[in-house]
């Protein structure tokens, strides 16, 4: 037998389990877990973002955590890490790459909040930018599923293993050393190389301007021991390719020495917050710099500035010189691998995908390695979440820790925490229908 149960304009068709009923508790038991697995042309929408699943809500100390397991191919329809009106060479580099980072990403296993929450890799900056299935369904989607099927199971392999394929937006004149900017060993595939972005990418070139006042209350507000009035900055700068850029910066209120990329952090925390109008600054042809401080490659200097000519309307005693912190930089990113700006114009100047990629990484070109690409892949896409709305475009079967349970019709749902751990209600209601917190579940 098998009931309707109306929820509004929705219908829940709730069919008879045909496999061994567990033993239920004699009372309710907690919902662990609750499984959404859509028909071939369901979507599931979160957040503004669209997913073919199927996706998985479960019961975390925090709140709710939510993943969608895939096929790797899948997943790669869903990185939005270039524009995807880019040369198709451009793009092909770009697919080859993410397919690189992510087999590189699950050689290690599941750790911290992978672990905590169950899934591979995460679909944020963290990791790389994964926004479902819109991407491919998008007006110029078909371009990069064309760069994703044409490099079906192509990766990067130094020594057999796939290599650490980072990348970022633009690097100016010239890629970074790993060892330059990360505390770690020479990469032999991560060295410097030119790339062909100055007078062309946005923010291959870049200078902030403030006062030494300014400079030295961004580095006291992330934590530095520095105040008062800037007396003098430091720059040990090692030759290229022979470790970090430390800077010493003195103030009348201390002292302090950090790596170059502490001073981006600092800027990117607090520089904003502390003088909003100011930073991020304007550059050349009225662009503004997508962060206070896009990148880790720049020169710093410290100036005196003499009295202008309002200065000198002043009273003598009033008048002085002022201090400037000049910081020269270049590009958006870390500057380490492959450049995406750098691929854009070697594709546009004639340049294959697989000649991008050897230029960046040091010579090396995709292959196939099927043993290291894997089949599937679990993405973290939120978590400690007292509630997630959902639509559904069509049906879904609903899987409640791990039983089949339901068909949930199209419509607007609520996944959201309870005593007993899970419920699935209609959206836009407090108290509504639930579909499964009334029934005894095993545990």
């Amino acid at each position: 037998m098998r009931r309707l149960v109306h929820v509004g304009t929705l219908v829940v068709l709730l069919t008879a389990l045909t496999h061994t009923p567990v033993a239920a508790s004699e009372t309710p038991g907690e919902v662990l877990s609750i499984e959404l697995i859509g028909a071939h042309a369901t979507r599931f929408e979160v957040d503004g973002r669209r997913y073919a699943g199927p996706v998985l809500f479960t019961a975390r100390a925090d709140g709710i955590a939510f993943t969608e397991s895939l096929p790797v191919e899948h997943y790669l329809f869903g990185i939005a890490e270039m524009p995807f009106l880019w040369h198709a060479e451009a793009l092909a580099a770009q697919a080859v790459a993410a397919r690189t980072y992510l087999a590189r990403s699950l050689l290690g296993g599941r750790r911290g909040n992978e672990v905590r929450y169950g899934f591979d890799i995460c679909a944020t900056v963290l990791c790389q930018v994964y926004r479902g299935i819109q991407n491919v369904e998008s007006d110029a989607g078909e371009r990069w599923r064309a760069a994703v099927e044409s490099t079906a199971g192509e990766v990067l392999l130094y020594s057999g293993r796939p290599i650490d394929a980072v990348y970022s937006s633009m690097m100016g004149s010239r890629t970074r050393a790993n060892q330059d900017v990360w505390a770690s060993s020479p990469v032999p595939y991560l060295q410097p190389v030119d790339s062909p972005e100055i007078g062309i990418a946005p923010f291959a070139e870049w200078v902030i301007e403030m006062t030494g006042d300014q400079f030295v209350a961004i580095l006291r507000a992330d934590g530095y021991n520095v105040d008062g009035s800037l007396i003098a900055i430091h720059v040990d700068d090692p030759p290229e390719g022979e470790g970090r850029t430390t800077i010493t910066v003195r103030s009348s209120g201390g002292t302090a020495s950090l790596f170059a990329g502490r001073v981006k952090l600092a800027f990117n925390r607090s520089g904003d917050n502390l003088f909003p109008g100011m930073l991020p600054v304007r550059i050349a042809g009225g662009r503004m710099l997508p962060q206070p401080m896009p990148s880790d490659t720049f020169a710093i200097f410290h100036d005196r500035v003499d009295p202008g000519p309002l200065d000198l309307l002043l009273p003598r005693g009033d008048r002085r010189s002022r201090d400037v912190v000049r910081i020269e930089g270049e590009g958006w990113g870390h500057g380490v691998g492959m450049s995406q700006w750098g691929a854009r114009i070697m594709a546009d100047r004639g340049a294959t995908y697989a000649e991008i990629l050897s230029h960046y990484y040091s010579g090396l070109l995709p292959q196939k390695a099927p043993s290291v690409v894997p089949q599937n892949v679990v993405v973290g896409l939120a978590w400690g979440r007292s509630s997630i709305p959902i639509a559904l475009t069509g049906p879904a079967r609903l899987v409640v820790n791990g039983l089949p349970f339901a068909t949930v019709g199209e419509g607007e749902w609520v996944i959201r925490v309870t005593p007993s751990g899970l419920d699935l209600v209609p959206a836009g209601t407090t108290t509504g229908l639930s579909l499964i917190g009334e029934r005894r579940w095993p545990r």
